[in-house]
């Protein structure tokens, strides 16, 4: 089995007139003396590309910056590397086409086909059963190095906000020391794809039939592809990571050596590099998009031939995505399959934004010569403006709503979110809405920002809760500053109003933090490092001074009830509260 995980990043810099990326190589072909600062030299692919190299041609070897050495038993090399898996890093890379877009890819192989051996003869691996596989190497703890010195551990799919401060310090000419304030506007990673390879006897794809991209080309040759989202959990925070899954035919095995790559098959090759393409292509439309209808100060697109270069960029990427073919293969049902991965590719934006911005950019479009390929994207553009209008007019009230809620309560949450849907109300819930890498602090403070009420879910068990408090808190101080934004508190119970609950409350803090201190300080006897645990230490102390705070607040407010058996009654006041 074949896994590639792909986090692109999306450089600002493009924007400014004299970018400060002095000490860059000339992507996207530098010359052979070229290096990327503390990554190394480029390198260039005289032989023939084969194999899970694709089509890389210029490159620089990420190997120090993506760095496995793990956790004791958690190590790779001890994980995974070992039986069953027998897990080979078949590469860590990055390129860049010298714009607006960055790339971080890494590769492995494994013997999967071990593990279906070890099963009852004739059973072949479910997709629940892959997907959990899969989750070892994402959750796989890795260092990033940033300049000259390593971060803390964290999971490798949590990996891009890391990647973007190495990349944005290589691409900084003359600082001795980094700061991350300094990438303020600079740069900012993109959502990351999976891309998975396997042999048709590794796994059962039945339960993924409605998950298939229909392909005849590839049928011809026995190929199966599949788009779906594999599920992943920290802590207890579940993501959803986009997922192409290849599955082969054949007598035989996939190759998992460099010398047995001679006769690797061209069309999945050329799959696999146009998958690759489409998804960094469709996150940079996605940025461009936000960027030209942000309302952001610092974001904003004021300088005229700036946002021109900006349009020729988009115009480029545009083409990629409508040619008919790539690679000599039809691409039109993989960009489709690419779109539906992502439902709301154009971002948090509202659909009238949405199409204000098209609308502007098929005007520049159409001062060019139309010439066939021109053609071909106005007409992309104009069915996008027509589908967002015909979503406007089923959404008529374009609403969305953020609910915020501790985990214990998800089950409450849930069922809010499916009765708002039924009312065509938009619902962002962390549990089906957290993409894949996503920062949870970002998430947050996103979601707040773009919602139109924040309903909080008010128990025992949220105001005891470090990032329940911390959405609380971001979304009474951001009412105060955006008054159109609605604080709707539903409560399950009504204990906060009692005059000692906040004594009570704090008493819990106060032990799950005395719980976190011993936990650190065991950690530091045996000279490891706390950091994945002072985030919430500090999450709880900050909960801790706001509580009375956030009381008072919910006392002067008129909160919903929705006990269990008050739910269903009482949940018109909730619409009547977000539409009015």
């Amino acid at each position: 089995m074949f896994i590639t995980l792909q986090f692109p990043l999306f450089d600002y810099r493009f924007f400014k007139a004299d970018p400060n990326k002095t000490e860059r190589p000339k992507w996207p072909e530098p010359g052979s003396n070229d290096r990327v600062r503390y990554f190394g030299e480029i390198l260039g692919r005289n032989k023939k590309y084969l194999g899970p190299w694709d089509d890389e041609k210029k490159y620089c070897n990420a190997g120090s910056v993506l760095n496995f050495c793990g956790l004791k038993d958690e190590h790779f090399f001890k994980s995974l590397y070992s039986d069953p898996y027998r897990a080979r890093i078949l590469f860590r890379r990055f390129q860049s086409d010298g714009r607006c877009m960055a790339k971080f890819e890494v590769g492995f192989n494994d013997q999967l086909c071990n593990r279906v051996a070890a099963q009852a003869a004739g059973q072949e691996v479910s997709p629940f059963n892959l997907f959990k596989h899969i989750e070892r190497y994402l959750l796989c703890p890795v260092k990033i190095k940033i300049g000259s010195r390593l971060s803390a551990y964290l999971p490798l799919i949590e990996a891009g906000e890391k990647l973007r401060d190495a990349y944005y310090w290589t691409t900084t000419k003359g600082k001795k020391s980094f700061d991350a304030r300094d990438i303020r506007h600079q740069a900012e990673p993109c959502e990351p794809v999976l891309l998975i390879q396997l042999h048709a006897g590794e796994i059962n794809p039945d339960q993924l039939f409605a998950q298939k991209v229909d392909m005849p080309f590839l049928s011809k040759e026995g190929i199966e592809l599949y788009c779906t989202h594999i599920p992943y959990t920290i802590g207890r925070r579940k993501y959803q990571l986009k997922t192409w899954m290849i599955i082969t035919a054949g007598d035989e095995a996939n190759p998992l050596y460099s010398g047995q790559f001679r006769a690797y098959n061209q069309t999945v090759r050329y799959l696999r590099i146009n998958l690759l393409r489409i998804h960094v292509e469709t996150c940079m439309q996605k940025k461009l998009i936000e960027t030209f209808g942000t309302t952001d100060e610092a974001y904003q697109i004021k300088d005229p031939a700036v946002r021109d270069r900006l349009y020729f960029y988009l115009h480029k990427i545009l083409l990629n995505l409508t040619n008919i073919q790539r690679n000599d293969q039809p691409q039109t049902a993989l960009v489709e399959a690419a779109f539906r991965l992502d439902e709301y590719y154009y971002g948090s934006m509202r659909i009238e934004d949405q199409v204000k911005v098209l609308d502007e950019y098929k005007t520049w479009l159409k001062a060019l010569e139309l010439n066939p390929k021109n053609q071909q994207v106005l007409g992309y553009i104009q069915k996008n403006t027509e589908d967002l209008r015909d979503q406007q007019k089923q959404k008529p009230e374009n609403c969305v709503v953020f609910i915020s809620y501790n985990h214990a309560d998800e089950a409450t949450a849930a069922l809010l979110k499916d009765k708002l849907e039924q009312e065509r109300i938009t619902v962002i819930l962390d549990s089906a809405s957290m993409q894949a890498g996503t920062a949870i602090k970002d998430f947050i403070s996103k979601s707040i920002l773009m919602s139109h009420a924040i309903l909080s879910v008010v128990s025992v068990n949220s105001l005891t809760s470090g990032w329940v408090g911390v959405e609380t808190i971001n979304a009474m101080f951001i009412k105060d500053f955006f008054p159109d934004k609605k604080f709707i508190a539903c409560c399950l119970d009504v204990n906060f109003m009692e005059d000692d609950f906040t004594e009570k409350a704090n008493k819990k803090i106060d032990q799950r933090i005395t719980a976190i201190k011993e936990l650190a300080r065991s950690r530091s006897d045996n000279a490891l490092r706390s950091t994945d645990i002072d985030d919430e230490w500090r999450r709880l102390e900050s909960l801790r001074l706001k509580l009375p705070d956030i009381i008072t607040h919910l006392k002067n407010d008129l909160g919903i009830d929705i006990m269990a058996k008050n739910i269903n009654a009482n949940f018109p006041k909730i619409l009547e509260a977000i539409r009015n």
